[in-house]
């Protein structure tokens, strides 16, 4: 199959983005469950990373609710649209949006701008190794501060797919219709989804593009094994962070993790000059 994460996110990104903006209608009732959840921690502002930010949707929306926000996606074309976004809704001046691979975190943030607050939305894991996954959230750990919160929120797991499995369904995005495809493997964990993409045109349907790709999906208890070793500590799962539904086996997975004990020179000062830098270079 080749790098399909750059045949989705890079050179089919028109296609993406078309069910990316289709999520943005749920993204504030989501963040508003996040912040009802921060104010259990004593967090009710303060910077936020999220990881494979897509077109901005969790960032910005965190944005219009008084945080910071930094962006790291490795697709252009969702970065610049996530640039546009936050220039359109007045909240260009608290968010950074970063075009890069999350694997190398470290590489793109100064190590010394810690965050409050880390998002992984919408099953933006198991893409690559376990052993990268875990490398992505270790970094995010050092880049945090004690006490910080991380969502991995949206995420579909191993125990819902064990239990109900659908094999294939399509939906309308404007004038594209998806098809999608599935395999569950129970024995590796993974699943493979062949995504075809139509051109709709009253009754007609022409095929634009078909992509095939695999994920492996986490059991809850793993990826909260993973997760301790990377210096966090799951605290709370839920089924729906918007309404605070109990996580079960049927929900999606939404798990709620704190930052483990690590000792930090914490002065602040990397992000403050990170977003000042940004802000002058917005002048510019």
């Amino acid at each position: 199959m080749g790098d399909w994460t750059r045949r989705i996110f890079i050179e089919r990104a028109d296609l993406f983005l078309k069910i990316m903006n289709e999520k943005w209608i749920k993204t504030e009732a989501l963040v508003d469950g996040m912040i009802r959840l921060l104010k259990d921690f004593n967090i009710e502002s303060g910077r936020i990373l999220d990881l494979c930010c897509g077109n901005g949707r969790v960032a910005i929306t965190f944005a219009k609710k008084g945080f910071r926000a930094v962006g790291i996606d490795f697709s252009p074309m969702f970065i610049e649209d996530a640039k546009e976004k936050a220039r359109e809704l007045g909240v260009s001046k608290r968010t950074s949006f970063i075009c890069g691979d999350a694997r190398r975190l470290l590489s793109l943030v100064p190590k010394d701008a810690f965050f409050d607050v880390v998002t992984s939305v919408w099953t933006s894991i198991g893409y690559y190794s376990k052993d990268e996954d875990l490398s992505v959230f270790k970094q995010a750990r050092k880049l945090t501060r004690d006490g910080g919160i991380l969502f991995i929120a949206e995420t579909v797991h191993r125990d819902s797919l064990n239990l109900s499995f659908c094999p294939s369904s399509f939906t309308l995005y404007e004038n594209i219709v998806l098809v999608e495809e599935r395999k569950w493997d129970v024995l590796t964990s993974k699943l493979r989804t062949t995504w075809s993409f139509y051109a709709k045109n009253g009754d007609n349907l022409r095929l634009i593009d078909r992509i095939m790709f695999d994920i492996y999906v986490y059991s809850v208890s793993e990826l909260a094994s993973m997760l301790r070793e990377a210096g966090w500590e799951t605290v709370a799962t839920y089924g729906n962070l918007a309404t605070g539904q109990l996580f079960s086996p049927w929900t999606e997975l939404n798990l709620v993790a704190k930052t483990t004990n690590m000792q930090h020179d914490e002065k602040g000062s990397g992000t403050t000059q990170f977003f000042k830098k940004t802000e002058r270079s917005l002048k510019d």
